[in-house]
């Protein structure tokens, strides 16, 4: 990104030594990310609830997941963390999917997917195999979507303490 569009006048080999702290200072210009309205409770209550959890991300830096879990103390409810930046693959690449699948130890039909964006990973996480799938967005958001079979959710919440609703993640596992 840096060396295409950003700062193409730089030399490559200056860029590699710097450009993970660029896109830190990047990211911290657009603003910091918050939880979620509910996420917490969400969080916790599927961990209280026996359920491993993981996050996969296509955020450009290496830092910015892990600090998030730490400012807002999430780090012990998370037992795998799959960030582009490190795997260098992108969602809807199922591979994403799949390694967190092994990080967690479980196939790829034990687990659920909860996204928000239904193209990127409801796409990736059913090409995975991924058992099932939660899409978290409005009412508004999901009027402009084409759902296809490729990016068909199994389940839509528009309030992300719905998903403690879902049928399939009623009981504990």
């Amino acid at each position: 990104m840096w060396a295409k569009w950003l700062l193409p006048e730089m030399p490559e080999e200056k860029l590699r030594a710097i450009c993970h702290e660029l896109t830190y200072q990047y990211r911290q210009v657009k603003g910091l990310r918050h939880v979620v309205d509910g996420g917490v409770e969400v969080i916790r209550t599927l961990r209280e609830r026996g359920y491993r959890l993981g996050i996969i991300s296509n955020l450009i830096g290496e830092n910015e997941i892990y600090d998030w879990l730490r400012e807002d103390s999430l780090e012990e409810y998370f037992d795998a963390v799959i960030l582009s930046s490190i795997c260098h693959i992108r969602k809807p690449d199922p591979e994403m999917y799949l390694m967190g699948c092994r990080e967690l130890g479980l196939a790829p039909a034990q687990c659920v997917s909860v996204a928000d964006n239904l193209n990127r990973d409801i796409t990736g996480a059913k090409a995975a195999g991924i058992g099932a799938n939660i899409l978290f967005i409005s009412p508004e958001k999901l009027a402009k979507k084409t759902i296809t079979d490729a990016n068909r959710p199994d389940y839509v919440v528009h309030h992300f303490r719905d998903i403690l609703r879902v049928d399939i993640l009623q009981e504990d596992v």
